[in-house]
């Protein structure tokens, strides 16, 4: 059995073979009383639980029946010890992901970056910046050339020479001139942003004018490839991912969910388990056949290192069910896709439970209630309908036995096969009984 089952309904009528339907839980009824239900024909038994009064910490998960306490606790992500109520300092360990020009700030549970004086970023990837003296404004630093002498030694990013104009005119330089190829010479292939005038020095009787160039590294993003004019059309696009280069198929026209640039994230078989709700792929770092990225809507499955690498504010969804294509939208900010699902945590959304539906079309199915939706929706009975991605119904006006669900990474009662699609067991859902696995797709804006 089940570490965390501590209680069982057991539905006494066999089936014709002989078998028994049984419910699971990892609670019993104490402490619960108000919500057991007195059912016809089920008969419910409960092991005597060290867990009742929950001694565990930091919404860390409390198994009864093991050591001498008679309970354990398995601790979330941060914390540790036997009750799970010490904080681990990620700083302190060198556990952290921070940039060398960054602090690590430890906080509860986790910690954050922040990138030092003089740079900026997000704290794991931070930039040097300067003030430009004439006008204050932050400038980001990437080279500076010096029209008295050669390139400067930091200039050390590519450049092909066909990206260059032939002069490009300087102002406030008292002998005049002009800034030419030559001074490119030994930066190779990248795209140049801009060239902004940031100030000029005289010594002696020299007269220098200083240059920030701003190079365009690589589209870290398909949203920076359609915006920096790298492709105007879908295609397949090398983008700079955790700094290095990752292939993947931009779509940049409107397919259903608004044009501008879309960068994909995963795609979900629904007939596979490889992305089922309890899969470890929504909480690590791996990625999963990284060429399926580079393939638009079809049948290859992937997870790409955009899922926790690639900052958004809009999410788009969509399924694929007998070759018809249907998308809706979430307008959603957060650092990755990672930061909404991996710890576990539920974040509704609003879209209504019609909306959801779109994504299936008229053969959608939800039972009433609960209605559930957003990122880790799920029961509160451990083995009913659950989704990474979607929403959960029921026909009681809890959120307790939910028999339904629309969703990507779905899993438990009432099929716990699915990853990705629609399914209803209860007659009284909008069209009865449904059972539809989905080709489905994720991708960031």
């Amino acid at each position: 059995m089940e570490p965390d089952c501590v209680s069982i309904n057991l539905y006494t009528p066999a089936d014709g073979n002989g078998n028994y339907e049984g419910e699971l839980n990892n609670v019993t009824h104490e402490g619960h009383e108000d919500k057991l239900i007195d059912r016809e024909k089920y008969s419910y038994h409960a092991a005597e639980s060290d867990c009742v009064q929950n001694p565990c910490k930091n919404n860390a998960t409390c198994q009864s029946g093991f050591t001498k306490k008679g309970y354990r606790c398995l601790c979330t992500v941060g914390f540790e010890g036997p009750l799970c109520g010490k904080d681990i300092n990620e700083c302190v360990r060198d556990l952290h992901k921070c940039s060398d020009d960054a602090f690590c700030i430890d906080t509860k549970g986790s910690y954050n970056c922040t990138c030092k004086d003089g740079f900026q970023g997000n704290g794991r990837d931070c930039k040097e910046v300067l003030y430009d003296l004439e006008d204050e404004r932050k400038i980001e630093v990437v080279a500076s050339i010096d029209l008295e002498d050669t390139v400067n030694d930091s200039a050390t990013y590519p450049l092909a020479e066909s990206e260059v104009s032939n002069e490009v005119n300087y102002e406030n330089n008292e002998r005049g001139g002009n800034l030419n190829r030559q001074r490119f010479e030994n930066i190779s292939s990248a795209e140049i942003d801009d060239i902004i005038y940031t100030r000029t020095e005289t010594k002696k009787t020299k007269q220098s004018t200083k240059w920030a160039i701003r190079i365009f590294e690589g589209a870290t993003s398909c949203k920076e490839a359609h915006d920096h004019n790298i492709t105007n059309r879908n295609a397949v696009v090398t983008l700079l991912v955790d700094s290095k280069p990752v292939s993947v198929f931009c779509h940049t026209g409107d397919f259903g969910c608004g044009d501008g640039g879309w960068t994909p994230v995963m795609k979900i078989n629904g007939y596979k388990s490889t992305f089922h709700y309890d899969a470890n792929y929504w909480s690590n770092f791996e990625e999963f056949n990284l060429p399926g990225g580079k393939t638009g809507f079809d049948k290859e499955e992937s997870k790409l290192p955009t899922y926790w690498n690639t900052s958004f504010t809009k999410i788009c969804l969509g399924m694929k069910i007998d070759q018809k294509l249907r998308f809706i939208a979430i307008n959603k900010q957060a650092d990755s896709l990672h930061s909404l699902i991996a710890d576990g945590h539920y974040r509704n959304t609003s879209l209504g439970r019609d909306k959801w539906k779109e994504l299936v079309g008229s053969d959608a199915s939800l039972q009433k209630h609960c209605n559930m939706e957003g990122f880790n929706a799920f029961s509160s009975w451990m083995n009913r309908s659950k989704t990474r991605i979607g929403i959960v119904s029921n026909n009681e006006k809890d959120c307790q036995s939910c028999n339904s669900f629309i969703g990507f990474g779905t899993g438990g009662h009432p099929n716990d096969a699915k990853s990705c699609g629609n399914e209803a067991t209860d007659d009284s859902s909008d069209k009865g009984r449904k059972s539809i696995k989905a080709m489905g797709y994720i991708l960031v804006q």
